[in-house]
C-alpha cells in the first residue's frame, strides 16, 4: 500500500494525474491505514484516509481512522455507497488480473515456438496486440518486429500455417 501510494504521489506534476483525491478509502484495516499515513507524510500531503473494516460476511461494517471507528452498518445510504465502491474496485482488480493471466498464456504459447523466448513473445504482443494478428501476419511483417530475425519470423509463420 505504501509503495502504491508513494508512486502515485511522485506524479503530482503529471498531467494524467491532474487532481489529488479528496479522500482515500483502503480495503483493509490498521496496517493499510498506517502504510497510507506513512506515504502521505513522506509526500507532505494531508488527505483524509479511512480503512474499511469487514464483518464475518466480508461486508464493511465500520470505517477506521486513527481517530477511531465510524459504524456504517446501520446507515443504509452510506453502507450502500461504500459497498458499491468496493464492488467496483473488486471488479476492476479481477479484470486486471484476468488481463495479465491471458497475456501470460499468450506469452507462453508463443514461447513454445522454436527460437521464441519471453522477450521476443513480449515484442510480438506489443507490436501486434493480439494472437490473432500475429497468426494473420506474413513473414515480412513478423520479421519487422524489433528483435525478430527472418528465421524467427519463418518459425512463427510455419507454426500457424503448417500447410503453406
Amino acid at each position: 500500500m505504501e509503495e502504491v501510494l508513494s508512486r502515485r504521489f511522485t506524479h503530482l506534476d503529471d498531467p494524467s494525474f491532474p487532481l489529488l483525491p479528496d479522500l482515500i478509502l483502503l480495503d483493509g484495516g490498521i496496517a493499510q491505514l498506517a502504510a497510507a499515513a506513512k506515504a502521505l507524510a513522506e509526500a507532505g500531503l494531508s488527505i483524509p484516509c479511512f480503512g474499511m473494516v469487514k464483518d464475518e460476511h466480508h461486508k464493511t461494517r465500520t470505517l477506521l481512522s486513527f481517530d477511531g471507528e465510524i459504524a456504517i452498518a446501520n446507515q443504509q445510504r452510506i453502507f450502500t455507497f461504500i459497498y458499491k465502491i468496493q464492488e467496483e474496485v473488486h471488479r476492476y482488480a479481477l479484470k486486471q488480473m484476468d488481463t495479465k493471466r491471458r497475456a501470460g498464456q499468450l506469452d507462453s504459447s508463443l514461447e513454445k515456438i522454436r527460437g521464441i523466448g519471453k522477450a521476443k513473445a513480449k515484442s510480438l504482443l506489443q507490436h501486434f496486440r493480439t494472437l490473432a494478428a500475429i497468426q494473420a501476419a506474413g513473414i515480412e511483417e513478423l520479421s519487422a518486429v524489433k528483435g525478430l530475425s527472418i528465421t524467427d519470423a519463418k518459425a512463427i509463420f510455419d507454426t500457424f500455417h503448417p500447410h503453406e
